[in-house]
């Protein structure tokens, strides 16, 4: 079962409860991009629901958070989920998708929770996650002050590399691996943080209205990786 420690890092407090911000629906766009409507898909780490409200209608989803108050507050916002108290208890090759934002790095031992999730995924599934990216440019503006250093709950910052390795040991095929842009200014002197907020948000905002629809910057022109796997058919 995935356990998160319960402190909140200040971008994902900024995410409020019941605030559906643009990001969110960056991410379902991407989700309908990868899996076809109709099937079954689950949340780990839904937070309050703002990406299962957005794709209800279009999927059967599940949702799992580790704190009881927060499903809760899922279930009261997205009546149509299926807030699980253990994801453990869906069935061996029953989802089509798995998308987890923001929670895996918190696990301290990634790799049994990915060997209990691939085999969730049936043969053809997909697999979308978001972590912390060590070897982003974020990182080596900010150095110490880097948004993923200041939160004790990172317990498993892995570089680019070992994710993908990661995940080829518990039998998924690499689709991509990108990057979410740089969201977290200042990042320079002397320029003014509301100016370095607009222009290092220029990548990012280009990924997010990009008519493919799909995530194209580089890994490293990210604070947190998008890597999107597959369950081989």
């Amino acid at each position: 079962m995935v356990k998160t420690h319960p402190s909140v890092h200040p971008y994902d407090a900024a995410v409020a409860f019941d605030d559906d911000r643009m990001p969110f629906w960056w991410y379902a766009r991407l989700v309908r991009r990868l899996c076809p409507a109709g099937g079954r898909l689950l949340e780990v780490g839904c937070g309050a629901g703002q990406l299962l409200r957005r794709l209800s209608a279009h999927y059967e989803v599940f949702g799992y958070d580790p704190v009881a108050a927060v499903r809760s507050r899922s279930r009261s916002a997205v009546p149509d989920a299926v807030i699980l108290e253990d994801w453990n208890a869906l069935p061996p090759a029953s989802l089509d998708m798995i998308v987890s934002l923001r929670t895996l790095e918190q696990i301290a031992r990634p790799l049994p929770t990915m060997q209990g999730l691939t085999s969730k995924l049936t043969a053809g599934g997909f697999l979308l996650l978001t972590v912390p990216n060590p070897g982003g440019l974020g990182r080596r503006l900010k150095g110490r002050s880097w948004f993923a250093y200041r939160q004790s709950a990172q317990l498993s910052l892995l570089t680019h590399g070992e994710w993908v390795m990661l995940l080829r040991k518990v039998g998924l095929e690499i689709v991509s691996v990108c990057g979410d842009g740089l969201w977290d200014a200042p990042y320079v002197g002397l320029v003014p943080t509301a100016v370095q907020r607009v222009l290092f948000a220029v990548p990012a905002t280009v990924q997010m209205f990009w008519p493919l629809g799909g995530p194209m910057l580089p890994a490293v022109i990210g604070e947190r990786l998008i890597i999107t796997a597959r369950r081989p058919a």
